[in-house]
């Protein structure tokens, strides 16, 4: 399947990979080096790579997954107390999070107006939140 993507500071790596209750969409950062957080110092050499998984706003009723491929740099400053570090897609994800930030802000977007619909009704509001996309969990408010 290929769908064009807008995902900050990345590129779609391959094609979008179709499951029956989802999407996964293979991506990789742009930046060609990377900078460490300590010290500052920018450095092409690469240590590793590893994948983050965050989900990320649906297409048409499909979840959608990110396979963001994160690469750990090694920080060449001799006086720099981190040996390695990872890249960091700050305007996509916060550090350790499992959604990226539009999918959060569409969900609490969304939220805020269910809550007006909802009208103070239990129920309803559970039932709102299984209803629409950005798919919602019951819990997702109390964060």
């Amino acid at each position: 399947m290929n769908i064009p993507f807008a995902i900050p500071e990345c590129r779609v790596a391959h094609l979008v990979e179709r499951y029956d209750d989802h999407l996964v969409v293979p991506v990789r950062l742009d930046a060609a080096t990377g900078c460490c957080p300590e010290c500052g110092h920018a450095s092409r050499s690469v240590h590793s790579r590893y994948h983050r998984h965050p989900s990320d706003l649906p297409l048409s009723t499909s979840q959608t997954r990110l396979r963001i491929e994160v690469r750990r740099f090694y920080c060449r400053n001799p006086t720099c107390r981190r040996r390695t570090f990872a890249e960091t897609p700050t305007d996509l994800l916060a550090p350790h999070a499992q959604r990226t930030r539009r999918l959060g802000e569409a969900q609490l977007t969304g939220l805020s107006t269910r809550k007006i619909e909802c009208s103070g009704r239990p129920c309803a509001g559970r039932r709102a939140c299984h209803e629409r996309r950005p798919a919602l969990g019951c819990a997702t408010g109390l964060a």
